[in-house]
């Protein structure tokens, strides 16, 4: 990824960067799926299908979860939210199609609607430790909104639902409109002192933060524990479609790759191998050249990955050096 290049956005990489971790900023991610649910029994189904607790979530309340297969292997990670008006999920980019349809797969006598509301809505990623400050200049009174709750405001003179949660991995808000007002949102946004960014910026600060994204860290070619996904994952609840494989592999320690974060010491490709030794260790799954120099995401063989273990990329001069993504340790569970 080139430095320096001015993007659409009219600001720099290296500015965009900054505002991000120093200031605050929004990306346009209407990209993201989503999907608007209701019925008596829309709850009830998602419980059975899905990896977290699912029995009740009331109004003004978010939750994230796994929708897996038999296998246990990864559908998508989705994001639930109540509403005035019902459900509200947000999907991986490109994923709502895959989620409706695996929904209707087990939908049979349920009282349950699902509607795509990616084409109809907009939404905007707001990040950095300005950003409650930027909401509440553009007239948004969420400066006690917690983490996992939502709420309707008015931003730009439009109605939005506003989420606290992670976006790209650390904490900010998820802004959803009406696609016919995004614009006046954004400028609100940008009025507010918040800066836009591009996409690839974007990109970048996931990478960062240690987010996994669908296609790189997780899918069908996975389960969700690789990704670590734990902390939408209860182990506690009634019975949902891949249970049996997600427990057997945490109770025996099978495990097979974890997620972690990666410092390189030059350039390097998202699907190179890491090595220890001779002996292959891992995969970069995404990678970036930041304004620190190039930094990554890896599934790393369990027994390799250890904070601080040095590898090499493709057995060559490039160095990778193992920490642990800030997402996952934001929202494993902690031991007692």
């Amino acid at each position: 990824m080139a430095m320096h290049r001015r993007r659409a956005t009219g600001v720099n990489f290296e500015d965009e960067l900054a505002a991000l971790t120093s200031g605050t900023a929004f990306a346009d991610r209407s990209d993201v799926g989503r999907l608007g649910i209701e019925g008596a029994d829309a709850l009830d189904l998602l419980n059975r299908l899905t990896t977290n607790k699912l029995e009740e979530l009331p109004e003004g309340e978010a939750r994230a979860t796994v929708v897996t297969n038999g296998d246990g292997r990864v559908i998508d990670f989705v994001a639930l939210a109540a509403v005035s008006s019902g459900l509200l999920a947000l999907t991986s980019p490109g994923r709502a199609t895959a989620v409706i349809d695996w929904f209707d797969t087990y939908t049979f006598s349920e009282e349950i609607t699902v509607i795509d509301r990616t084409a109809d809505t907009g939404q905007l990623s707001l990040a950095g430790p300005a950003a409650v400050e930027s909401l509440e200049r553009a007239g948004a009174p969420v400066g006690g909104l917690a983490l996992d709750r939502v709420c309707e405001a008015k931003l730009g003179g439009a109605s939005v639902v506003v989420w606290h949660s992670l976006p790209g991995g650390a904490d900010g808000y998820e802004i959803i409109v009406d696609a016919a007002d995004a614009e006046a949102v954004q400028a609100a946004l940008a009025a507010a002192g918040a800066t836009p960014v591009s996409a690839d910026a974007w990109e970048a600060y996931r990478i960062a933060n240690g987010m996994p994204a669908f296609g790189s860290e997780f899918g069908e070619f996975n389960n969700p524990l690789e990704p670590r996904l734990l902390g939408a994952i209860s182990d506690d609840k009634g019975c949902y479609t891949g249970q049996e494989v997600i427990a057997r592999l945490q109770t025996y320690r099978k495990v097979q790759r974890r997620l972690m974060s990666v410092a390189l010491s030059g350039p390097a490709e998202a699907g190179a191998q890491l090595m220890s030794d001779d002996a292959k260790a891992g995969m970069l799954t995404s990678v970036v050249r930041g304004p620190a120099g190039y930094v990554a995401l890896a599934l790393v063989a369990a027994k390799q990955a250890t904070a601080g273990s040095v590898l090499s990329v493709d057995g060559g001069d490039t160095s990778a050096t193992l920490h642990e993504p800030s997402y996952a340790l934001s929202t494993e569970p902690v031991d007692p």
